[in-house]
Formats: structure tokens, C-alpha cells, sequence
């Protein structure tokens, strides 16, 4: 596993500018989530937002679309200088067509799966995407899925794989084992007030024997 995503859903938003300079030293790019409150059961970040991340951080930004209808915010999040956006196979637009938005804008195309849905899902859109992203809890949160290592070995091994579901550094050593590339931290590392001293532990718990040498590259 080469790196951490800091999850923006999860700091503090009274203090986000402050939160993400915290732990920008220690993770490879911040993740956003998009959620309408129907396709995942809360809310999540605003466009708005999403802009003025990009003006207080050079790391790149990955934005995760839940939402049923993804067609009318991909071109949005896609000018808002992202690096790649994260449209779920199971939303009411057809795949290829969200896909042939994010891709003409330039912007790295994701596959995002629940943690219910059939991993052979995946292979039907493998050919015309950049990467997976793999959740490991439900949407909108809950408990870490027991089934999620056993899931992931049954993907498509070829494509970048972020995860992104209450995640924990005692997970680290099986999700390296299968060759994931990006983990996704947020309550385990906003929660408590301490997000920087948490991340540098992170970071230094990636970055030991058999793991990645360099978390913050």
C-alpha cells in the first residue's frame, strides 16, 4: 500500500483549513464525499466546498459521487481542479455514460462499489475506468465489513484500488497484501482532536517493514 487519503467528511468543520494543514504532511490527497441523502443516507460536502479545498491545499483531490444521479454533478467537481471522481456502478445513470463525462474533462475515472454489491460488478466496466474504489462499510457509515479482504481478492487485480470504509492501521498489513494502493482515513483519524500527532502515527505505521517507504510522496 503506497499511501493515506485524508477524508474531509470526517474533521472538524469549524476548523477544516486548520485540520487539513494539520494533516497534509502525512497523507498523499484529501477525499471528498458527495452524498444526497437518498442513494447514501446523509449529507455530505458541498461543491462549494470542494473549491475552496482546492485554493488551500496543493494535494490532489479525489472526489467519491453517492448519489443516484451522478450526470449533473460530474462536470461540476470535474472543473473544480480534482483529480479523479468516483462514480458508483450501482446509481441510476448508465456507467458508460458517466464515464464518458469524467474522462472527457480530463479527470481520472473511478469504479466505486458498496460493500453489498457483487464483486464481479466490477469487470463489466474494468476496460473503461482508471481505478476502484472499494468500500469497505456502508455507505454514510457503520462498522467495518469482515468480508471486505476476502471481496477485495476477488477484484479486478490490474486497476489502482483506493479503500474507503472505516479503516484502521490494524487493517494495513492484509490490505497491502493485496495490493491495494490507497487507504481512506477519516473518523479513525480526525476523531479525538489530535488529527496531526494521529496521521504522523499513520504515516510512520505505513511506512514500517514490508509496507510503503514513503507515505507522504
Amino acid at each position: 500500500m503506497t499511501g493515506l487519503s485524508a477524508s474531509l467528511y470526517a474533521a472538524d468543520p469549524l476548523r477544516l483549513e486548520e485540520e487539513i494543514g494539520a494533516v497534509a504532511p502525512y497523507v498523499e490527497s484529501f477525499h471528498l464525499d458527495i452524498m444526497d441523502g437518498v442513494f447514501a443516507p446523509e449529507y455530505g460536502l458541498s461543491g462549494r466546498l470542494v473549491g475552496d479545498v482546492r485554493r488551500v491545499t496543493d494535494r490532489p483531490l479525489d472526489v467519491h459521487l453517492m448519489v443516484g444521479e451522478p450526470r449533473g454533478a460530474i462536470l461540476r467537481y470535474a472543473e473544480a481542479g480534482v483529480r479523479s471522481i468516483a462514480v458508483h456502478v450501482e446509481g441510476e445513470t448508465d456507467f458508460s455514460e458517466a464515464a464518458a463525462i469524467v474522462r472527457a474533462n480530463g479527470v481520472q475515472l473511478l469504479a466505486a462499489i458498496r460493500h453489498t454489491t457483487p464483486v464481479a460488478r466490477l469487470q463489466d466496466v474494468a476496460e473503461i475506468v482508471d481505478g476502484i474504489m472499494f468500500m469497505t462499510a456502508p455507505l454514510g457509515g457503520g462498522a467495518f465489513d469482515d468480508n471486505a479482504f476476502l471481496r477485495l481478492a476477488g477484484r479486478p487485480r490490474h486497476l489502482p484500488t483506493t479503500v474507503d470504509g472505516r479503516i484502521e492501521a490494524s487493517h494495513f498489513r492484509r490490505l497491502s497484501d493485496l495490493g491495494v494502493d490507497l487507504a481512506v482515513l477519516g473518523a479513525a483519524l480526525f476523531a479525538g482532536g489530535r488529527a496531526a500527532e494521529t496521521a504522523r502515527l499513520y504515516a510512520t505505521e505505513l511506512a514500517g517493514p514490508g509496507l510503503a517507504s514513503d507515505s507522504t510522496s
